[in-house]
């Protein structure tokens, strides 16, 4: 079925196009089959390379996989910060150049030390292995995380047992099982032990997808969402500040009486003391009982740095400061070198300090929230550690920085997955979308569009208990991947010695 490709340059070409290919497995596209495919192709394209030729060929996947799924980095460097367009695209090469070399490093990995074992464990393995480094290496990037394009297909099941990792485990698995049951010299058992394991994948899903891990807990709440729509210039800007805040409370008025109003990440340019009565306002026509969560910032105790952090008023209490921050967003790396250099480096709040990493104490509702502020929805164990004993999720954003690119759309596509994973629903409010109500399988309730000023009112279903994968976390998958490989490397040794032998006989 596939041909062996004998000219490299080819070769690195078709390996820069299955990277592109992955993308399209992810929102907004949900070519879900693109994940068994190009995990595959780069597998293929693999074979008979010299140790350099893997390096070169598995960095081009890693260019095709980030300059085409990560390509909304270029519009919060260019658009929200006036850097010159050349700079803007250096910086975002730089970018997705440096994440390529995780690829380039996985296929030099398999080359020297694991194309002798069994592609159909060392593969997925080494694959999952990949990935969790690559959501751990500085502060990590656990975007395009292969299983999260599982989120609606027939191995949905799988996800709150397994989580992310687990599923792109599954994923790369069924490539190499459809290729091995298409080989034409295939033996029959085994073509029909392959084709047996490939359907059962799905079918198993299937089943678990009725399998409720989680149960209702009290009575429906009631929700508010705000989706400011307020544009990144105008947001630190003073002159615009009480037309922001109008709005919000404008907004918030329109709603009625409800349990709960959310208001987005960093909704108002003020400090909490000052934001208060304002916080306060937002409640008057929602009922004597209701509450409000709020992103806002907020002073450290240092007084110098901030906090990204959200606020409860009303008949709500606690307050949650953002652990997992975003460099150069949030935060600069090597400040003291590169502060002031270009306008990137400058942009307003980005000298965030980091919370503390416990599960938050908010209660809203007579209810548990668990709280995620912007891309902490992208980290799996850091979310099952929020919504342990949680009664549903609330996260909050600003998905400004990214425009009209692909990037909040798999931002969304994420948060999804997470409700999914936790068996919990989710609350989702954002500055110019997407805002939407969650239920614990990761279907959207409702939803606002983007780049439009509204509310959403909608009801939520709190519940209650753990998933498998809430318990576990990915450690054990890790951990297992990790024996498989070094239980296929002790074959392939033991095998070496015993064809040595036979020879020297």
């Amino acid at each position: 079925m596939f041909k062996r490709v004998k000219i490299p340059l080819v070769g690195h070409l078709l390996a820069l196009l299955a990277g592109g290919l992955i993308t399209l497995s992810f929102a907004p596209f949900n070519f879900w089959l693109a994940g068994f495919l190009a995990p595959l192709a780069f597998w293929l394209l693999l074979k008979d390379l010299t140790h350099k030729q893997a390096i070169l060929r598995g960095w081009l996947f890693g260019v095709g996989v980030f300059g085409s799924g990560a390509s909304w980095v270029y519009v919060s460097i260019q658009e929200h910060s006036g850097t010159p367009t050349l700079i803007a695209i250096s910086m975002t090469w730089a970018f997705v150049a440096s994440l390529a070399l995780l690829f380039a490093l996985q296929a030099f990995i398999w080359q020297r030390w694991l194309s002798q074992t069994r592609a159909l464990i060392s593969w997925p393995a080494l694959w999952v292995l990949m990935e969790a480094l690559r959501s751990w290496l500085l502060t990590g990037f656990p975007w395009l995380l292969l299983g999260t394009s599982h989120l609606a297909t027939p191995y949905s099941g799988w996800v709150p047992v397994l989580g992310v990792y687990g599923l792109s485990a599954i994923s790369v698995l069924s490539g190499l099982l459809l290729y091995y049951s298409l080989r034409l010299n295939t033996v029959h058992w085994q073509r029909g032990l392959v084709m047996s394991l490939l359907i059962a994948l799905p079918l198993a899903g299937t089943y678990l997808n009725n399998k409720k891990w989680t149960k209702t807990y009290g009575q429906p709440i009631t929700l508010g969402l705000v989706q400011g729509n307020i544009q990144q210039a105008d947001k630190w800007n003073t002159s615009k500040q009480s037309e922001i805040i109008n709005r919000y409370l404008s907004l918030s008025h329109a709603l009625g009486e409800v349990d709960v109003i959310i208001w987005p990440e960093t909704a108002l340019p003020l400090l909490p003391n000052r934001a208060q009565p304002f916080f306060d306002g937002a409640l008057e026509k929602a009922g004597p009982t209701a509450g409000l969560m709020a992103g806002s910032i907020s002073l450290a105790a240092n007084q110098k740095n901030y906090h990204n952090s959200l606020y409860t008023a009303g008949n709500a209490s606690g307050y949650y400061h953002k652990v997992k921050l975003v460099p150069f967003g949030e935060y600069l790396p090597f400040e003291q070198q590169l502060r002031g250099l270009i306008d990137f480096f400058d942009l307003p709040m980005s000298s965030f300090l980091s919370g503390t990493e416990h599960p938050a104490n908010l209660i809203v509702a007579n209810t548990r929230v668990a709280p995620l502020i912007c891309y902490e929805v992208a980290y799996p164990d850091f979310v099952a550690k929020q919504a342990f004993n949680s009664h549903w999720l609330v996260t909050v954003s600003n998905d400004a920085w990214f425009g009209a690119s692909i990037g909040p759309l798999q931002h969304f596509e994420m948060a999804r997955f997470r409700a999914l994973e936790t068996g919990r629903p989710m609350a989702r409010a954002t500055n110019n979308g997407i805002t939407a109500l969650i239920d614990y399988q990761g279907q959207v309730i409702n939803q606002l569009p983007q780049f439009i000023s509204g509310n959403l009112k909608g009801q939520l279903q709190p519940r209650e208990g753990n998933t498998p994968f809430m318990l576990t976390g990915s450690l054990p998958l890790w951990v297992f991947c990790l024996l498989l490989i070094e239980w296929q490397r002790y074959l392939q040794k033991n095998v070496g010695r015993k064809n040595i032998g036979k020879k020297r006989h």
